[in-house]
Order: structure tokens, then C-alpha cells, then sequence
């Protein structure tokens, strides 16, 4: 047993080089328990045990040195482990860091804050955010909508380049005829989705129609404003219907649209806080925010936090924004 005395008999040169040993010892038995755990989280969040190349269900083949379970494909003959596929694949932070990355970015915390606060590179923070936005979007697809359904719109105006002027690539200019709308539809029961129109201007009934269709439950009752598009796509949906034209100072409008109103203020009040987000991750990021405004309401933050973390940990490595910064014919 090292004592007091020992270490007393020490020079400061020797304390200095005990310490580093005993740092890197420290690194190396954190770094060997963070394999394990990430390698538990990541089994626990899968929800499907099978192959990433072929979907095969999955043999398991023994353990590596460092104990993680291994898996091999009788298919194609590939082997993996419990974190294979998944964003815990080869990340060096811990499970502590990466929750505390989710936290920052579920709080709005740009990705430099992330980056300064929990000691990672800004890349490393951007990665994390988007593996959140692959979760909210995963959990936006999950079930389809039932029973007292709210829809409308939300829009946005659009980031019109005009070229380089003086050495700056000016935007907004000129006069913008139309704008980029996004479908906000959610349930009595918490559960919503955003979808971003690909076109420019107000959507067509046959585009609500299309948005809709698939993710609400049949015998649902939409809830809306009385727009001519929403009830043309709630009568080829074959849906309830249970509109209420607004009016200034009508209370049975109020009444019914209020939860509508409030998410929608959610929604543009997160949306501010988040200035400069590409067309491609809107309705990304509206996942986000209703997930947090739907969570964070029943169970509380910390609840949300760890739920939302359960989740990163099972979403799959690759990038799935790559192309969110390529220009195109509808934007």
C-alpha cells in the first residue's frame, strides 16, 4: 500500500511522473468501461437485432477481449458487435459526455457552447446534434395519429441569394413571392410530425392530401381552420371533420385551435433561437422541438433528457444531412 510517507520520500520530479502514470491509467480503465457501456446501451436501444448489410436475423459468436458480445450474419458471413451501425461506433467521448452533448443541444446551446462546455470539437458537437435530429425524426415516424388530430401550417420565408456584391453574398433581395410552408399535424396523446413542402407557396389539397396520408389512423378527427386545402384532403382521407373558421374574438375558435396555437408559438419561438438552419433540416428540427414541447410537459426535462439520449444511442452512424446545403430547383 503506497502511504503518506512514501509519497513524502518522493521528488517533485517523481510526483510529476507518478501522477501522469496514474492519469493514463485512469484514461485507459474509463476508456475499457465505456466499450462496455456503450456496447449495453447500444443493444438496449436497438429495436431490431439483424444484419446492417443484408437484414438477416443475427447468431451471436462469442466475446472480443474487452467483453463486448459479438454477432455474425449466417447470411453473408459478416461479423459485428452491439455497437455496430449505430452512432456509439467508434466514438471516443463517454456516456457521461455524450448525454451531457444531448442535454446542450435539447437546451438550444449552439455547437461552439457544446463544443467549450463538454471539452469536444465543434464537429464532434455537430455530429451529436444531428444523430438528436435523427431521433426526433425516427420518433415523429413511429406511430400513425388517432383520435382528436390537429393540422395547419407554418411558413417561412425563403433565403434568396442573389450572387456576390462587394466580396458579401447578399440575400434577401428583391421582392419574395412566395414562401416555404411546413405541415404541423399532432395528436391528444403527444405524438406529431413536421413536413416541409418541397415547393415554394401555399400547398394544394392533393399536397395535404399526400402529407397526411399514412400518418393519421383512419376514424381520426382533424381539427382545423377551415382552409379549403384541409378540407379536401380530409374528405379524400375519408377522416372526420371539426373545423372552426377564425374569426376576431371568437371563442369557440379559440377553444378548439388553442393547443394548435400554442405549439405553433413553441415552434417559432425555438425556431428563432436557432437562426440560420438549412431548408433540408426544418422539419428536422420541428421533430425536435415537438418532441421536447410533448416531453419535457409530462415527464419533465431531466425525463426527456434521458429518453432523447436512449434514443441517440440507438440511431445509425451515417450522416443522413449530407446533401443539406446543396441548392436546388425548389429552393
Amino acid at each position: 500500500m503506497f502511504t503518506q510517507g512514501d509519497a513524502s520520500a518522493l521528488t517533485d520530479a517523481d510526483s510529476e511522473s507518478l501522477l501522469g502514470v496514474l492519469a493514463n491509467e485512469k484514461e485507459r480503465r474509463a476508456k475499457a468501461t465505456a466499450k462496455l457501456e456503450k456496447a449495453a446501451m447500444s443493444r438496449k436501444a436497438k429495436r431490431d437485432l439483424r444484419c446492417p448489410a443484408c437484414h438477416s436475423p443475427l447468431r451471436l459468436d462469442g466475446r472480443r477481449a474487452d467483453g463486448v458480445q459479438r454477432y455474425r450474419c449466417p447470411s453473408c458471413g459478416r461479423r459485428f458487435s452491439d455497437a455496430s451501425a449505430t452512432s456509439l461506433s467508434g466514438s471516443k467521448p463517454t456516456p457521461d459526455r455524450i448525454k451531457s452533448i444531448v442535454a446542450m443541444v435539447l437546451l438550444g446551446s449552439p455547437d461552439w457552447a457544446v463544443a467549450w462546455v463538454c471539452r469536444v470539437d465543434a464537429k464532434t458537437a455537430q455530429f451529436w446534434r444531428d444523430r438528436c435530429l435523427d431521433a426526433a425524426v425516427a420518433w415523429s415516424r413511429e406511430p400513425k395519429l388517432s383520435g382528436h388530430v390537429w393540422i395547419d401550417e407554418m411558413r417561412f420565408a425563403p433565403t434568396r441569394a442573389s450572387g456576390f456584391v462587394d466580396g458579401v453574398w447578399e440575400t434577401y433581395v428583391g421582392r419574395i413571392s412566395r414562401d416555404a410552408y411546413m405541415e404541423v399535424a399532432f395528436d391528444s396523446s403527444g405524438h406529431g410530425f413536421c413536413e416541409v413542402y418541397p415547393k415554394l407557396g401555399m400547398p394544394l389539397g392533393r399536397s395535404v392530401e399526400r402529407c397526411l396520408g399514412g400518418r393519421v389512423a383512419e376514424g381520426s378527427k382533424p381539427a382545423h381552420d377551415g382552409a379549403l386545402r384541409h378540407s379536401a384532403a380530409i374528405k379524400k382521407l375519408s377522416l372526420g371533420d371539426d373545423w372552426v373558421k377564425y374569426a376576431p374574438g371568437d371563442r369557440e375558435h379559440k377553444a378548439k385551435m388553442s393547443p394548435m396555437n400554442n405549439l405553433c408559438s413553441y415552434l417559432r419561438f425555438s425556431f428563432e433561437r436557432h437562426r440560420g438552419i438549412k431548408f433540408a433540416k426544418l422539419a428536422a428540427y420541428g421533430d425536435l422541438f415537438m418532441y421536447q414541447h410533448s416531453h419535457v410537459r409530462k415527464y419533465g426535462l431531466e425525463a426527456t433528457i434521458g429518453c432523447l439520449f436512449s434514443r441517440v444511442c440507438g440511431t445509425k452512424k451515417s450522416h443522413s444531412f449530407r446533401d443539406g446545403f446543396r441548392k436546388t430547383s425548389t429552393w
